[in-house]
């Protein structure tokens, strides 16, 4: 499975949103610098020792959806609630939210397959000019 730096940064973004989290209050909470936060939520560069290292103090998210997509974003509803039970937002809002979540995943990915496919035709354009 490729890992794509995007699609991590929007389900990092989404989490955020979701616990109402600005860059630097994720970076107290998982005792990480503000810049490395920053990079991760950007799509930049990084380690993936740097991203499990955030994510293993973040004990509620699921790290398998951050990286993968694949699962629910809690480890467990219940963890999914504040601690007086409830939602912080009406389940219409974090609807809505998924939705956009899923428009940015797949804006990602034809931007992604857009890039491969001008990587095929410099490819084909690096060949055919090398005949002239």
């Amino acid at each position: 499975m490729a890992i794509n730096l995007q699609q991590i940064s929007a389900r990092l973004k989404f989490y955020m949103r979701i616990k109402e989290l600005d860059v630097y209050q994720l970076s107290v909470l998982t005792q990480t610098e503000p810049a490395l936060v920053g990079c991760i939520v950007q799509g930049e560069e990084y380690s993936m020792d740097d991203l499990l290292a955030l994510l293993k103090q973040l004990p509620d998210l699921n790290s398998r959806w951050v990286i993968y997509g694949e699962g629910n974003v809690f480890k467990s509803s219940e963890q999914n609630q504040n601690p007086e039970g409830h939602l912080k937002k009406d389940r219409a809002a974090y609807l809505a939210e998924m939705q956009n979540l899923l428009q940015e995943l797949d804006d990602i990915e034809k931007q992604r397959q857009q890039q491969s496919n001008l990587d095929q035709l410099r490819g084909r354009i690096r060949e055919l000019t090398k005949h002239i």
